[in-house]
């Protein structure tokens, strides 16, 4: 009986998470289609929540996930966080960086990621804009290398973190992807 009320919670948990995350998106591109068609972007009147930077899309691991400003615990435990004090995404000689746990009891978030291989693609959609990028690197450091992120000379950095190995915080995932378009 414990087994299978476990089950319904673990159910239910991602089921409101998909849910959640499906209105983020939905919310952000109806935004997006107001100020497409000269209107002005009132996110409050659209019922798109402050915070939400953008939409990262992966095709490889099947990952489409709202942004939101900044990698707190709040943020991660709903979707992918923005790291903060970074350029703007897509920025010339600049670097954006998005947080997100590997692991997560009521989300997928970034578990597939290691899955990823130089050379795939993926997509930042903005407000503005949407961004293609190409995975160029992808390495396991320590929490506090954290210069991993700078800026590099000549290209946009797109730059996906998460812990490392599955269930531990040990080490950081990290996956970059330079601007393509």
């Amino acid at each position: 009986m414990a087994g299978l009320a476990m089950l319904i919670m673990l159910a239910l948990g991602m089921k409101t998470t998909h849910d959640h995350q499906t209105g983020l998106i939905e919310a952000f591109e109806a935004v997006k289609t107001e100020a497409s068609v000269g209107a002005p972007a009132q996110t409050e009147a659209a019922g798109l929540p402050d915070g939400v930077e953008g939409i990262l899309t992966i095709p490889a691991i099947e990952l489409q996930s709202p942004v939101l400003q900044g990698a707190t615990p709040d943020n991660l435990n709903q979707a992918l966080g923005a790291i903060e004090g970074l350029n703007r995404p897509g920025e010339m000689n600049g670097s954006y960086a998005i947080a997100g746990h590997q692991s997560h009891v009521f989300g997928q978030f970034f578990n597939r990621l290691d899955e990823l291989q130089i050379g795939e693609r993926l997509e930042y959609e903005t407000l503005d804009e949407t961004f293609s990028f190409e995975i160029i690197d992808i390495q396991i450091v320590k929490p506090q290398e954290v210069e991993v992120l700078n800026p590099q000379k000549g290209m946009a950095l797109l730059s996906l973190v998460t812990c490392y190995p599955e269930n531990s915080s040990e080490f950081r995932l990290i996956v970059q992807a330079k601007r393509i378009n």
